[in-house]
């Protein structure tokens, strides 16, 4: 029975919040600065059309038209809005707080009297602020840290505790959030950090802490650098193989040029007999010696070492020999 009557509770706040909700109308939120269409839900009829009009928070007219669908556009909004006569639709430009409100388009017609043709409940909001981080009561020794952070923003501020040791992270209580009216803030871990979340209906933000520069316990050992070592190693291979390869071809040019200077015969110097320049006189000796075969002429004179001498005294120390 106690049950029952809960679900009978349950069901009556579920719908008294539906029609709250329709009455107040559609909820839309706009980025300050930013332009809204706002179109029509239900057909006008021309024929029998006697007024139709935007209304601001049921008190101002934003804009009115008569049956022949001539427009009047209220001072206050003069070069802010773009009405669209072929279906009654309303665009703002350049939205700002000051007008967050409610929006009605209103019908009069000969037959149905004043209906609501679309109701709209506008909500201009800036961009979310940057949260603030910060960090408390550190209580840090050899196996755990403990320390406590505070997430706050303009309107709230929410705290937390974490529990860390060489592995892992913990937060007392779980995931903190706080949700005030159209603004959310929360606080959470991931991937080794701590993020403060701060959020609207048309924007977010969050701000960062790293876990290990708070706890050194998450301190990850430094696992030194491999690729410097390596390529050390392999330019100095390189060099040594580079400085090898050169002594090694001056070492066999050497020993090429060796071989070439071992193995080289050289020829006896031979005398060749040279012709004879012709006389300018005519001597009997000569005659007599040039009788003579040049074998005798070789055996009796021999080789000569040096230098030859001119032709005709050369010739002349020959027939003196013989």
């Amino acid at each position: 029975m106690k049950s029952f009557v809960t679900f009978l509770f349950v069901v009556y706040e579920l719908c008294l919040c539906g029609s709250q909700g329709i009455s107040a109308g559609t909820p839309v939120f706009v980025l300050k600065g930013e332009d809204l269409l706002l179109n029509v839900t239900k057909a006008v009829v021309l024929g029998d059309l006697i007024l139709f009009s935007w209304k601001f928070n049921d008190k101002t007219f934003v804009l009115t038209v008569n049956p022949r669908n001539n427009p009047d556009v209220s001072p206050n909004y003069t070069r802010r809005i773009e009405f669209h006569v072929n279906n009654f639709s309303v665009k703002f430009k350049n939205l700002q707080e000051a007008d967050s409100g409610v929006y009605t388009a209103v019908v009069i017609t000969l037959v149905g009297g004043e209906t609501e043709a679309a109701k709209y409940k506008i909500t201009v909001q800036d961009r979310a602020s940057l949260p603030l981080l910060t960090v408390s009561s550190v209580s840090d020794n050899s196996s755990s840290c403990s320390f406590t952070v505070t997430c706050s923003s303009q309107d709230s501020h929410i705290n937390s505790t974490f529990t860390c040791d060489t592995r892992t992270c913990s937060q007392e209580g779980g995931e903190r959030s706080e949700r005030i009216p159209d603004t959310f803030l929360q606080v959470h871990q991931s991937r080794g950090s701590i993020i403060c979340n701060h959020s609207n209906h048309v924007s977010w933000t969050n701000t960062t802490k790293i876990i290990k520069d708070v706890c050194h316990q998450h301190d990850v050992p430094h696992q030194p650098n491999i690729v410097p070592i390596i390529l050390g190693v392999f330019f100095t291979i390189l060099i040594l193989a580079i400085i090898g390869a050169v002594l090694w071809c001056r070492r066999k040019r050497r020993t090429r040029k060796r071989v070439i200077v071992e193995n080289t015969i050289y020829d006896t110097a031979q005398v060749r007999d040279k012709p004879v320049a012709p006389a300018r006189r005519k001597d009997p000796t000569a005659e007599e010696a040039s009788a003579l075969p040049l074998s005798c002429i070789y055996a009796l004179v021999g080789p000569k070492t040096s230098p030859p001498a001119p032709t005709e005294t050369r010739n002349t120390a020959q027939l003196e020999s013989v």
